[in-house]
């Protein structure tokens, strides 16, 4: 039997290299060797819809082919096949296959003679394993500033031939995470020694997050770096406090984001929306400045204005075939317009951050963009916007965060999954009561001192003092602003 090099991702493990991505939902993203699919449903899972694919194994291939027949795939080999698209996103877990195993894939097309006769390869050093050849070749079919994010063995780290790849990664692309992972990463597989690497094509000011990861029983667990932070003795988790989601996505916010329409009839379609953190002043909506979305109201006929919109907005679709999603849509003769408001009422956590971290109560229930985080409480309001704007938190995810260019810190879905929170339950009445208190005064005055107050009664439970972990916060801010 010939060895094709699978080695399937673990769903857990699958699910948090997609959320590196820093790509929209409606980017175009390859998965170069999909094997059982597992990216692909995590791809879905996060709203991805344009995704293109390639297996080499026919079995794979028809089964996985069953499961997500929206997608487009092609049971082919990735590294022979002439592929003329270029991708905003590639992901993948490319064949483990030792450089001297290359030449019994001739069944398939593949050799190291056949591969070295295309010029992207050229570069490459001739013991260059299998994976290598896939990474070259995903780094070829990114658009400027497209991501490829890539799981294979660290052991190249160590080799001669590995320096001389490093050289064509550095050529090309710019390190935003370089992740060591080990326990149970694959599914039937003792690979303990692996890396995940986040490239971006083009260069890029850019500090390179260096992580440690542990997987064990599906949980993942930051260690090394990411655990030097401090033992906070919290042991409450983020799905104990409240659920999460994001914002509202239109497809293509230049044409739903405050199109000009004149005529009052026609304005009974647009909806107020937070467009922009900036918008808001403050831990409160109350005075915040707002967008106007097109989202068509049952209750009420279209305009001719509202029809004209419309039928300018879909040649124009039609013509540029951007966005992908709605062109899709149309094609299919869905009425492509069509979005459905979400509640938005909770608090608001911006996606990115630059300076101020802060959890915002969305008093008036704005419908928001998907730039922001919907976070629905599961215990009392107040009580629930004190456990989050507190510096115990604000640090937690500064460390948790991946660091950008200009100071931006992006704080994914997953983070919220590993933040850790003060058993509450222990929690004296007095202290319950000034903790809403002062999440009061934080909501309604504004009052910051009110985010030092709430961490200093948070401190009675945690085995860092008030005083120290704003430090902490303050230091890790710093850094991250300094590194712009």
């Amino acid at each position: 039997m010939i060895n094709l090099g699978q080695v399937f991702t673990k769903d857990d493990v699958a699910k948090y290299m997609v959320s590196l991505f820093n790509i929209g939902i409606d980017a175009e993203i390859l998965e170069p060797c999909f094997g059982t699919g597992n990216f692909i449903n995590q791809l879905l899972m996060l709203g991805f819809k344009n995704v293109d694919g390639y297996e080499i194994d026919k079995e794979l291939f028809k089964d996985v082919e069953k499961k997500f027949k929206s997608f487009n795939f092609y049971n082919k080999d990735f590294l022979t096949a002439d592929i003329q698209k270029k991708y905003e996103g590639i992901i993948m877990n490319p064949p483990y296959v030792r450089h001297e195993k290359i030449d019994e894939l001739k069944v398939f097309g593949i050799s190291k003679k056949k591969l070295k006769e295309n010029k992207i390869f050229k570069n490459l050093p001739l013991n260059a394993n299998l994976y290598m050849y896939f990474i070259v070749k995903a780094i070829h079919l990114l658009k400027k500033n497209g991501e490829l994010i890539v799981i294979f063995p660290s052991s190249w780290t160590k080799t001669k031939n590995g320096t001389e790849f490093k050289k064509i990664l550095n050529k090309h692309c710019s390190l935003l995470n370089e992740i060591n992972i080990y326990g149970d990463i694959f599914e039937n597989s003792p690979l303990v020694d692996v890396i995940v690497l986040h490239l971006k094509k083009g260069k890029a000011s850019v500090l390179t997050n260096n992580q440690k990861i542990e997987v064990k029983n599906g949980v993942l667990k930051f260690v090394g770096k990411k655990s030097e932070s401090c033992n906070l003795k919290f042991v409450i988790p983020f799905s104990k406090i409240a659920k999460i989601r994001r914002g509202l996505t239109t497809g293509c916010n230049e044409i739903f984001i405050n199109p000009k329409f004149q005529k009052p009839e026609s304005m009974v379609h647009l909806c107020p929306i937070i467009s922009s953190p900036k918008n808001i002043n403050g831990y409160r909506t109350q005075n915040v400045l707002l967008d106007q979305v097109f989202i068509p109201n049952t209750k009420y006929k279209f305009t001719d204005e509202i029809r004209n919109f419309i039928k300018k907005s879909e040649k124009y679709i039609m013509s540029s075939q951007t966005p992908k999603t709605l062109y899709e849509k149309i094609k299919k003769q869905k009425e492509w317009f069509n979005i459905k408001n979400i509640d938005s009422s909770g608090f608001l956590f911006s996606y990115f951050i630059r300076n101020d971290m802060k959890f915002i109560y969305n008093s008036d229930g704005y419908l928001v963009r998907d730039n922001f985080y919907i976070i629905k409480p599961e215990l009392d309001y107040e009580l629930t916007f004190a456990l989050l704007n507190n510096y115990y938190i604000y640090y937690q995810l500064e460390k948790f965060g991946k660091k950008y260019g200009a100071g931006l810190l992006k704080i994914q879905r997953y983070d919220f999954d590993n933040l850790k929170f003060p058993d509450f339950n222990t929690f004296s009445a007095e202290d319950i009561a000034l903790l809403k208190q002062e999440a009061k005064l934080l909501s309604f005055e504004n009052s910051t001192s009110a985010v030092d107050n709430i961490t200093k009664i948070i401190s009675k439970y945690s085995s860092v003092n008030h005083i120290k972990i704003k430090q902490l916060y303050e230091e890790a801010k710093q850094l991250r602003l300094e590194c712009a």
